[in-house]
């Protein structure tokens, strides 16, 4: 029940669908335009998709996310304390609902791909879409800690720097420009240790017709990587304050 409330009060959020499903669509049909005699290329077709796909989410889950998770958790602890709604089934509702947002943020691009003939229904396909949800849950976990460690004004100041900078970080752009400077060659040494570095590579495999196996497998650890130390920050602090609370 507080999931579909949740789902239903998000898209009636009109920046929400401006940012995060207008934005990135209007940009995917635009490089479609643009590019159209490109979108045959294999690689060109998911590489438009994908660019798409991480803008809508990286502005969801980031900044959204973070938004929704500082106005509201305070409230949730305190109702945790007083009903049989506890803290875990809250933060497992609020993760439900953005696999869901960030999905419906997808399948809205595919579909815009699937009637303009740029995108393939095909495992490939299937398999980067499971990829960039995946990356959703990782952006999620970010945007939890900023909703948690970050005031509601901090956040709001900072909203466009967020999407922006995980945007930049999450798109592998030594793929996407001829440029070969570098900034280009420091910035990709930089996003190898993250997710999107991955999906690109995979992406790359695909057009090769190489085996992916090795970009999959990096991909799960870089996201392993960066998500369990901030998993073990947030219950470190859990627990801190289970004992503050014990001990007053």
């Amino acid at each position: 029940m507080i999931t579909w409330i949740e789902i239903k009060d998000t898209f009636r959020n009109k920046r929400f669908i401006l940012f995060t499903v207008v934005f990135p669509l209007a940009w995917y049909l635009m490089m479609l335009s643009v590019f159209n005699g490109m979108t045959h290329n294999p690689v060109n077709r998911y590489l438009w998709f994908t660019i798409a796909a991480i803008i809508g989410i990286s502005g969801n889950s980031v900044v959204t996310f973070s938004k929704k998770i500082c106005d509201t958790y305070q409230f949730y602890k305190l109702q945790s304390q007083t009903s049989h709604y506890s803290i875990k089934r809250w933060i497992t509702d609020q993760f439900i609902v953005q696999v869901i947002l960030n999905a419906c943020i997808v399948f809205v691009i595919l579909v815009a791909g699937a009637l303009f003939g740029s995108l393939p229904i095909n495992l490939s396909l299937g398999m980067l879409v499971i990829l960039l949800l995946i990356m959703g849950l990782y952006l999620n976990a970010i945007g939890f800690l900023i909703g948690i460690y970050m005031d509601q004004k901090t956040i709001a100041a900072l909203s466009m720097p967020l999407s922006m900078g995980f945007g930049v970080l999450m798109i592998r752009w030594d793929t996407v420009t001829a440029a070969d400077g570098i900034l280009i060659k420091i910035i990709s040494i930089v996003q190898q240790f993250f997710p999107g570095y991955y999906i690109f590579d995979y992406i790359k495999k695909i057009g090769q017709s190489q085996s992916v196996n090795q970009s999959l497998f990096k991909f799960l650890l870089s996201v392993l990587l960066i998500a369990i130390p901030f998993i073990v920050i947030y219950l470190k602090k859990q627990q801190l304050v289970s004992r503050y609370h014990v001990k007053n």
